[in-house]
């Protein structure tokens, strides 16, 4: 028997990849940073007073560019990405 491993989406840039949820239980995992936008619940919301979108608007403001490179799908497309979290651009 096969199982799937279960993946979450980012919150702030629709990356369907994360390996866990950013909270739980109303909770930030401080130790899980999104591999595309570097968001990491705890440190970059609650410490730094961003928002789920002024982090977002700022992320793209800066290029949308992918904070662990070697995970970047080679065909990667941000529009596509943010329909995960109902953004269109």
């Amino acid at each position: 028997m096969l199982f799937k491993k279960k993946y979450y989406v980012c919150l702030v840039c629709g990356f369907d990849r994360l390996r866990g949820p950013l909270y739980k239980n109303g909770l930030p995992d401080y130790s899980l940073i999104c591999t595309c936008c570097a968001f990491q619940p705890g440190y970059d919301d609650l410490d730094q007073g961003y928002t789920f979108d002024t982090y977002r608007a700022e992320w793209l403001a800066n290029g949308a560019e992918w904070f662990m490179k070697k995970e970047q799908p080679k065909h990667w497309d941000v529009k596509a990405q943010l329909k995960n979290i109902g953004i269109e651009l």
